[in-house]
C-alpha cells in the first residue's frame, strides 16, 4: 500500500509540475536581450516628465495604462496593488513590500524586472499584456541606470497646483 501511495504521489507531482510549466510558458511578449545595468546610450539622458510619465500614464501598445491599477484609488472590484504610480514620490517609495527602483541598477529594480517578465514572483506587467516593446523597456532601464531622477512638478501641474494649471507635458 505504501509503495502505491508513493508512486501516486510522484505521479501527482509530475502532473502539477507539467501544468505549472505549461501555464508559465504562455505568451510573455517578445524575448528581450539580457539585462545590463549600464545605460544603453550615455550621451542621451532620459527625461522623467516627457519620456517616463507617458509610459505610466497612457495606454501602451493596447494595454491599460499602469495607473489604471497602480493608483491609490484603484478601480472598484479590483485587487489593490499597493504600488501607487500617480507621483514620482510614490514610485520611489515603492510598494508595501519594498522599493521597486534601485537607482543606477535596473537589473536589480523590480520595476524593470516586471516590465521584462523576469521577476521571481507575480505577473509580467502590464498584467496580461500587451507588454511594453523592447525599446520602451530599454527606455525605463536607461532611466533607472541614470539614477531614476525625476520630480513631482508634473503631478502638481496635473492637479492645477500651479498658476497656469496647465501641464508642461503634452496630453496630461
Amino acid at each position: 500500500m505504501q509503495v502505491k501511495l508513493r508512486a501516486s504521489a510522484w505521479a501527482l507531482v509530475a502532473i502539477v509540475a507539467g501544468a505549472l510549466a505549461a501555464a508559465c510558458s504562455g505568451n510573455v511578449g517578445e524575448p528581450l536581450p539580457a539585462c545590463v545595468d549600464a545605460d544603453s546610450d550615455p550621451s542621451t539622458s532620459v527625461d522623467w516628465g516627457t519620456q517616463i510619465v507617458p509610459l505610466l500614464w497612457t495606454s501602451q501598445n493596447g494595454a491599460d495604462k499602469c495607473t489604471y491599477c497602480h493608483l491609490a484609488s484603484f478601480p472598484e472590484g479590483s485587487t489593490p496593488a499597493y504600488l501607487y504610480l500617480e507621483s514620482y514620490a510614490n514610485l520611489r517609495k515603492g510598494s508595501k513590500n519594498s522599493p521597486i527602483v534601485v537607482p543606477g541598477k535596473p537589473c536589480s529594480s523590480l520595476l524593470v524586472k516586471k516590465l521584462r517578465g523576469t521577476a521571481v514572483n507575480g505577473a509580467r506587467m502590464p498584467r496580461g499584456g500587451p507588454y511594453f516593446t523592447p525599446e520602451q523597456v530599454q527606455l525605463v532601464s536607461d532611466w533607472v541606470a541614470e539614477g531614476a531622477r525625476g520630480d513631482d512638478e508634473w503631478q502638481s501641474k496635473l492637479d492645477g497646483g500651479v498658476e497656469s494649471g496647465a501641464s508642461p507635458y503634452p496630453g496630461y
